[in-house]
Order: structure tokens, then C-alpha cells, then sequence
């Protein structure tokens, strides 16, 4: 097996080395195969890893197909240690390095790109997979690069862009939980100038059960994907690409909290649709882009059993929300000298946020919904230069980007609690790096940077009720005097690659100010409490990173990392509280093992003790959760060149646990599938 493209991972011990003796063409091919991989996300530009001063880590195809999986985000949480929250109902968020994970809104603290443009989704878990080429994951703040939502880190997915003869394939899958699945991919030249790929894929899966044995009941789901990529060579030099993808959910379930005794049934339909055009050329030493994009998601949630609601008037639409995007992109990209290259651009995007409500108590009608409707539009100038010294042994970058924000709250039909207002924002922040070869195959590395996001509209003037299982009214109110919130973080690592191995060993301190965080609430009576947003005085990141490769032999080889924090707290008051679900630890492993017809993996994940809010008896009281590990194998047997089977098993253990406490995710659950490719 050739080792595959991919950053950093985890060290191995001294005794598995003397254990394994290394085979000689397999030492060069994997330092040859890790140190020429090419990434873009960090400079906005293609650059060779070993010449990049950022963490990135490179999930390539070949991963994506070994690892058991229904979404992007059970990719990264099982290939890049990052810490997830992920509901039954295809809702699911990422937190990188240390900033808690989010699910849902348009300011994130991790920022989701594809083909380095939005996402244009704030739920991972409807990005169609089977389009994908590769991931990259920067760790690390990026607002110098990529404006708001970056302090954490961006993950960016790479879509295929099939330029060569003609192919494709089809498959059919089914499984536990009555699974049922079928996708396809066809993609390539027609004619001299024209291109294309196309991916489709369609799932249908009942409810499952727990790794305790128990049917989690309204967790059935089925969904469809269709993404259409064409290109077009305008001349040797000038080209075009125009990309439509569309999500169709339909009957998502999703449960309540399982501590409920009597939950409400609740489904979903969900829809997102993306579209995007590019230009792309050179004029001499000159790289110039164009991107233009627009995306629309909606969400609308049925409910069908409930004991609070009247059950004369279900099955009702009790809940419904509409994001909508556009913006573009300019880019100028200029190798003015053999060991330098400069990179500016402008980026510019909206978004808008809509809801709509019903009451399902009495009448039936629709009332106001729970946020306010709001809007943010921004504009980020940026611009960043790379020089490389010493023969290219060393490299350093240096970068700053400017943003102007406006968000606003809009007038909302029937919500009439709060008044409608503009804030303006403008943020400047800078970023550097170095990376320096050492000798004997040691390279150190080190970045600094700052990073922002805004308060949304909501936070600021926004007001929600809500009422919880006990039937006590929670109020949270926008505060009007919030700052945007901001990061400074610095990290320094050392790699080491040779005889088979490569290793990463980064220690990383997050510092943030004026961070955006609810308090802890206050009793207004008996029955009702008041929240509002506030700005933590600080909070505080600090962690270690060790990512490694080996190719212990030819068609084996094993891949690991470890994120240890040391510390993720913020202040509120005088007070120093861990942040919510952020594990103390997350690593993850891979085996994987090549021989002839055969391939497999055996992956494990381990993620340590976390906090969280008591979201089902008090929201604004914080408990503690054990950690977990699950594992899972899967095993392709490929008949010819054209046909295989696979068979792949997640939570091989039957483990009971939960990304967020309360709903938990499958137990062992077994997928076949057939393949013929062409």
C-alpha cells in the first residue's frame, strides 16, 4: 500500500520500530509521497505541505471510503480529532481546538468552506460526500485569510473535477436499521474543451437502535443528494466551471432528550441547494479568479405527537426557517519574484435568516417565532505574502485582511418584543508564520495570528422564550452593548519525517477577549428566568497536537493523533468555568492493510471527559460526562478492476454513547455494499 497524502499524526513508540523492520522503497515512497502533497486552504493558494507553516491535515479519498460513515462529520471527528456535537436528525457541528462546537447560526467559530467558497449551510451533515475528492482541515485561526467565522480553524472539502477519459461507477448498499442506499459518479472529458462530473446518491434508513439495545424511536430519515459540475477550457490558459448541488430530506426524524418521559414526535424536511461560477486564468506571472455563489436551506419541522401540544391540531408545521446566501469573490494571485508570491483578494457575502412559528397549543395559527429574522453582510479585503529562503528550506508568510460587518435584526411578522436595529462593525486582523527544514528530516514550525467573529443580530436584540420539560418559561434577551468577539493565538511545533514515518508534535495557546456567552440566568419568579448575552471577560485555550504516519511494511501501515487540552475555560464574573463540550482528550487510530484483492481498516476513536449544560432540568447549570471509545472496522474484496463488495461495521462493541449527551447515537451498525466501476 503507498502511503497516502495526509499531514501529520501521532508518534509510535520506540519498541514498535525495533519490532517492524522498515522496508527500504517504502521509506522513500511514504517521505516522497507526505512532504509533496499539495494544499490550498492555507494561503488561499496551491502550495506543497512541507512548504506550509499552518497545521493542515489531508483526509484523502481513500479515507473517506474506509471510514464507516453517514456524514462529513463522522469523517472528521474518526480522521482529525475534532470535537463534534451531532444529533439524531442529521444535525451535527464542529469545534476546533478548543472552541465549543456549533451546529446551527451563520457565525461560527470554525469556518466550512468547499472549493474555498462558503458552504453556504450551517449543518454539516448535508454536505454530499460522494462528490468529494479530499478534505483539508486547517487548525488554527484563519481570520487573516478567510474573515469571520475561522478562529478555530477551517475545514475546506474539496469536490472532484474530472478532466481525463471517461468514468464512473454505481453502487448499492443496504444494512442494519433496514438501510437502504444507492449513489453513482460519472465525470469526465467530452470533446477538447468540455468537462464535467456528476454524483447522485439516495438513502433510506428506520429507526435504530442504541448501543443499549433500545429502538430510539422517530430517528428514521431519508434524504437524496445531486450535485452537476461543468467545465469549460476557454483557451489554453482561461477556464470555466459552473457547479449545482441540491439536499432533499424528507420524514427526518428527530427525538427528544431520552430523558424525557414523554417525548414528542417530531420530524423534519430539509432542502439546500447551491450553486456557484467560476473563472479561473493566467496572464504571464499573474493568477486571476472569479467566483460568484448563491445557496439557499430550509428547515421545517412537523410535529406529530407532543405532551404539551393540543393533539387535535397534529400533525402540524410547528417550526420553520429559511437561510439564504449570495456573494463573490476576486482573487490575484503573483509570483513577482522566483522565491515569492503574493496573494489579494476581495470577499464579499450575505446572508439572511427568516423564521416562522406556529402555535400548536391552541389555535393552530401562526405566532411569532422564536428569533427574530436577521441579516449579515460583509466585505474583507486581504492580502498575504510567501518567501521562501535557503534554497526553499525555509519559508515564512506574513498576511492581513481587512473586514467591514453589518448585521441587522429585521422586522419580523407577529414578533413585536423587540426593535429592529443596524450595528456596524470593522475588524483588522493580521497573521505569520515560518517553517524551517533543521536537517536529518526535522522541520520546525510556528504560526501567530488573530481571529474574530461578531455577535449575530439576535444577540444583540433578540428576545426568545422557551418552556422546558417542567413546564418553567426561559427567557433569553439580545444585549445591545455586546463586542465583537476576538482571538489571539500562537503555535509551535516540530516534525520529523524518514524511515517510514512521519510525526508532528504542535502546542498551540488560544487567547480570547470579549468572548459571547449566555449567563447563568435570573429568577424573574417562581416559574420564569431571564438570560441574556454577555461578553466573558476572557477564556482561554492550550493544548498539545501529535499527529503521525508509519508504513510499518509494505500494505500496512498505521495512522494516529492525539489533542490533549490543557486548559479550555472562560471567565464569567470571577469566576473560571470549563467550556462546553470540549473534550479534556480526542484521538483517534487507524490500521490499515492492503493484500492483494483485499483492503481494511480497524479505526478507534477515544474522546475524554467533557461539560456541558443541563439542558433538560436547568439550562444554565453546567454538568460533567464521562468519556467513551468507540471502534469500527471495514474490509473491500475487489473481484476485478470493475467490481467490488465492501463490508463495514461501525461501533463494532455495540457502545452506548452520545456526541450530545441525551442523544445517543447508534449502536452496532453493519452496511454492504456492491460497486461496479467503469
Amino acid at each position: 500500500m503507498k502511503p497516502r497524502p495526509r499531514s501529520t499524526r501521532l508518534p509510535l513508540a520506540a519498541a514498535l520500530l525495533a519490532a517492524f523492520p522498515l522496508h527500504a522503497a517504502a521509506q522513500s515512497a511514504g517521505d516522497a509521497t507526505v512532504l509533496s502533497t499539495v494544499v490550498v486552504t492555507a494561503q488561499r493558494a496551491e502550495a506543497p505541505l512541507e512548504e506550509t507553516p499552518q497545521r493542515v491535515l489531508v483526509i484523502d479519498r481513500e479515507d473517506i471510503e474506509r471510514t464507516p460513515s453517514r456524514e462529513l462529520t463522522d469523517v472528521l471527528k474518526k480522521n482529525a480529532g475534532l470535537d463534534v456535537i451531532q444529533y439524531p436528525g442529521n444535525l451535527s457541528g464542529i469545534g476546533i481546538r478548543g472552541f465549543t462546537p456549533e451546529f446551527s447560526g451563520i457565525n461560527k467559530r470554525s469556518l466550512l468552506l468547499i472549493d474555498g467558497r462558503p458552504a453556504m449551510s450551517t449543518n454539516l451533515s448535508i454536505v454530499d460526500m460522494n462528490r468529494v475528492e479530499h478534505i483539508e482541515v486547517l487548525k488554527g485561526p484563519a481570520s487573516a485569510l478567510y474573515g469571520s467565522s475561522a478562529m478555530g480553524g477551517v475545514v475546506n472539502v474539496i469536490t472532484r473535477e474530472s478532466r481525463g477519459p471517461l468514468t464512473g461507477s454505481a453502487e448499492v448498499a443496504a444494512g442494519s436499521f433496514d438501510l437502504r442506499e444507492l449513489k453513482g459518479h460519472l465525470g469526465g472529458k467530452l470533446g477538447e474543451a468540455f468537462d464535467f462530473d456528476y454524483s447522485g446518491s439516495w438513502f433510506d434508513q428506520d429507526d435504530y437502535k442504541t448501543g443499549k439495545g433500545h429502538e430510539l424511536p422517530t430517528s428514521a430519515y431519508e434524504q437524496q443528494f445531486h450535485a452537476l459540475r461543468l467545465g469549460l477550457d476557454l483557451n489554453a490558459d482561461w477556464r470555466v466551471n459552473a457547479s449545482f448541488n441540491t439536499y432533499r430530506g424528507r420524514d427526518i426524524g428527530t427525538p427528544d432528550d431520552v430523558a424525557y418521559a414523554d417525548p414528542a414526535r417530531t420530524t423534519k424536511d430539509m432542502d439546500h441547494d447551491g450553486l456557484d461560477l467560476r473563472l479561473s486564468g493566467r496572464i504571464g506571472a499573474h493568477r486571476l479568479s472569479a467566483t460568484v455563489f448563491s445557496g439557499r436551506e430550509y428547515s421545517e419541522y412537523v410535529a406529530h405527537g407532543s405532551p404539551w401540544y393540543n393533539p387535535a391540531l397534529l400533525p402540524r408545521s410547528s417550526f420553520a426557517e429559511e437561510t439564504e446566501w449570495q456573494g463573490w469573490q476576486l482573487q490575484h494571485q503573483w509570483e513577482w519574484a522566483q522565491d515569492a508570491r503574493l496573494v489579494w483578494g476581495i470577499d464579499h457575502e450575505r446572508a439572511k435568516v427568516t423564521g416562522k412559528s406556529w402555535d400548536l397549543y391552541v389555535t393552530g395559527a401562526r405566532n411569532a417565532p422564536y428569533s427574530a429574522d436577521n441579516e449579515r453582510e460583509a466585505t474583507g479585503i486581504y492580502v498575504e505574502n510567501t518567501w521562501t529562503f535557503n534554497g526553499g528550506d525555509t519559508t515564512v508568510n506574513a498576511g492581513i485582511r481587512r473586514d467591514d460587518i453589518r448585521v441587522k435584526t429585521l422586522g419580523t411578522p407577529l414578533k413585536t418584543n423587540f426593535t429592529p436595529t443596524t450595528s456596524d462593525f470593522d475588524t483588522v486582523n493580521p497573521s505569520i508564520g515560518f517553517k524551517h527544514l533543521l536537517g536529518a528530516g526535522f522541520r520546525v514550525h510556528g504560526t501567530a495570528g488573530r481571529a474574530f467573529v461578531p455577535p449575530t443580530a439576535a444577540e444583540f436584540t433578540g428576545e426568545a422564550t422557551s418552556i422546558n420539560w417542567q413546564g418553567k418559561t426561559e427567557i433569553t434577551r439580545g444585549n445591545a452593548n455586546l463586542k465583537p468577539e476576538s482571538s489571539v493565538t500562537v503555535d509551535l511545533g516540530l516534525e520529523w519525517s524518514g524511515n517510514g514515518l512521519y510525526l508532528d508534535a504542535t502546542v498551540f495557546d488560544t487567547r480570547v477577549k470579549d468572548k459571547i456567552t449566555r449567563d447563568g440566568g435570573t429568577a424573574i419568579d417562581a416559574d420564569t428566568t431571564l438570560f441574556t448575552y454577555i461578553n466573558a471577560n476572557r477564556a482561554r485555550m492550550r493544548g498539545l497536537e501529535l499527529e503521525g504516519r508509519w508504513q510499518i511494511r509494505p500494505g500496512l501501515g498505521l495512522t494516529a493523533g492525539l489533542t490533549h487540552m490543557f486548559a479550555a475555560r472562560q471567565e464569567i464574573g470571577s469566576d473560571w468555568v470549563d467550556l462546553n463540550k470540549v473534550a479534556r482528550q480526542n484521538a483517534h487510530l487507524a490500521l490499515d492493510v492492503d493484500h492483494g484483492a483485499w483492503s481494511a481498516r480497524v479505526g478507534g476513536r477515544y474522546v475524554g471527559r467533557s461539560k456541558d449544560l443541563d439542558w433538560v432540568n436547568s439550562s444554565g447549570t453546567q454538568v460533567g460526562y464521562a468519556g467513551y471509545t468507540v471502534w469500527d472496522v471495514a474490509a473491500r474484496y475487489r473481484f476485478d478492476a470493475r467490481q467490488s463488495v465492501a463490508l463495514s461495521i461501525d461501533n463494532v462493541f455495540d457502545r452506548y454513547y452520545a456526541e450530545k449527551y441525551g442523544f445517543p447515537q447508534p449502536g452496532r451498525a453493519a452496511r454492504l455494499a456492491y460497486r461496479y466501476a467503469f
